[in-house]
C-alpha cells in the first residue's frame, strides 16, 4: 500500500512522463517527413499544421508536471536552479522544445512561408526534442533512490516514447491526409514501435527480477509493486493491440476513400493511441510505486 500511495501522490508526474516524451517523439517523426522532399507543398503545409497534435500532448504533459510543483513560487524556483538540478534542466529543455515547435507550427499558417526558415526551425525543434526526452529519462537517475538509480530507468522512458510516439505520429499524419502513412512510411513507424515494445518488455522483465534484490531498512522493493508482472503483461497486450489495430487500418483503408472510411481511420487510429498510452501510463504508475530511498523511508 505504501507504493500505491506514493504513485497516487505523483500522479501529475505519471501523466507528464506518459504524454510528453511520446508527444515529442511523434513531433520528431512528423518533422522528419516535413523536412523530406516527399510531400508536396500542400501536404507539407497540412503536416506542419497537424503538428498541433503532438505539441498538444507534450504541452498537456508539461502542464501536469507544473501541477506537481504546487504553486507558482516553486515553478520560479525551478528556473533559478538551471544547470544544478536535473529537474530544472528537464523543464528548461521542455520549454525550449515546445517554444520552437510552437513557433514552427504558427509559421505554417503564413501565406508565403520561407522554406529555409521553416527547415531551420524544424531541425532545432528536433534536436531539442531529443535533448528533452533524454533529460526526462535521466532526471530520475537519483543515487539516493535505489530503485531508480539503475540503467533500466532511462531505458524504460526512452523505449516508452518509441512505442507511443510512432502511434501518435501516424494519427497526426492521417489528420494531415498524408497518404504515404498507409504505405512504406507507416510500416516503418509500426516496425519501430513493435521493436521498442519487444525490447521494453525484456527490460521490464529484467527490472522485475532485480527488484527482489533491492531493500532498505523497511521493505523489499518488489513488495512495493506486487502486481509488477501483471502490469508488464498488460503493457505488452495493450501495445500489441495498438500496433495490430494500426496495421489493420493500413490494410483495410486508405485516405482516398469516402468520408465515412476516413472517419473510421481517424477513430481507430485514435483508439490505437489510447491503448498504447494507457499501457505506458500503467508502467509509469508502477515506476512511481517502486520509489524507495536508501534510508529509513520509502
Amino acid at each position: 500500500m505504501l507504493g500505491l500511495s506514493t504513485a497516487v501522490e505523483e500522479l501529475a508526474l505519471v501523466l507528464f512522463t506518459t504524454l510528453a516524451p511520446s508527444g515529442a517523439i511523434a513531433f520528431i517523426f512528423m518533422g522528419v517527413i516535413s523536412l523530406s522532399r516527399k510531400p508536396d507543398d500542400t501536404q507539407r503545409t497540412s503536416i506542419s499544421r497537424a503538428l498541433a497534435l503532438p505539441i498538444l500532448f507534450a504541452l498537456i504533459g508539461l502542464v501536469a508536471s507544473a501541477a506537481h510543483l504546487g504553486n507558482p513560487e516553486n515553478a520560479l524556483y525551478v528556473f533559478t536552479n538551471i544547470g544544478g538540478s536535473p529537474l530544472s534542466n528537464e523543464v528548461l529543455y521542455a520549454v525550449i522544445f515546445l517554444g520552437l515547435a510552437s513557433i514552427y507550427w504558427l509559421y505554417a499558417f503564413a501565406k508565403h512561408p520561407i522554406r529555409l526558415l521553416q527547415d531551420i526551425l524544424m531541425v532545432l525543434a528536433i534536436i531539442f526534442g531529443i535533448v528533452f526526452v533524454t533529460s526526462v529519462a535521466f532526471a530520475y537517475d537519483v543515487d539516493t533512490i535505489i530503485t531508480w538509480h539503475t540503467v533500466y530507468s532511462p531505458l524504460n522512458l526512452w523505449l516508452n516514447a518509441l512505442v507511443g510516439g510512432p502511434m501518435l505520429a501516424m494519427l497526426g499524419l492521417r489528420i494531415a491526409r498524408f497518404v504515404a502513412v498507409e504505405r512504406r512510411f507507416g510500416m516503418v513507424l509500426l516496425l519501430i514501435s513493435a521493436i521498442a515494445l519487444c525490447v521494453n518488455l525484456v527490460v521490464y522483465g529484467l527490472q522485475s527480477a532485480y527488484l527482489s534484490d533491492i531493500s532498505n531498512s523497511l521493505v523489499v522493493a518488489s513488495d512495493l509493486v506486487p502486481l509488477y508482472i501483471p502490469s508488464i503483461i498488460l503493457f505488452g497486450v495493450l501495445g500489441c493491440i495498438s500496433i495490430i489495430l494500426n496495421a489493420w487500418v493500413m490494410r483495410r483503408y486508405n485516405q482516398e476513400d469516402t468520408h465515412a472510411s476516413r472517419r473510421s481511420v481517424l477513430v481507430l487510429s485514435s483508439l490505437s493511441c489510447f491503448f498504447v498510452l494507457l499501457g505506458i501510463f500503467v508502467m509509469r504508475f508502477s515506476f512511481y510505486m517502486m520509489h524507495m530511498t536508501v534510508g529509513l523511508s520509502v
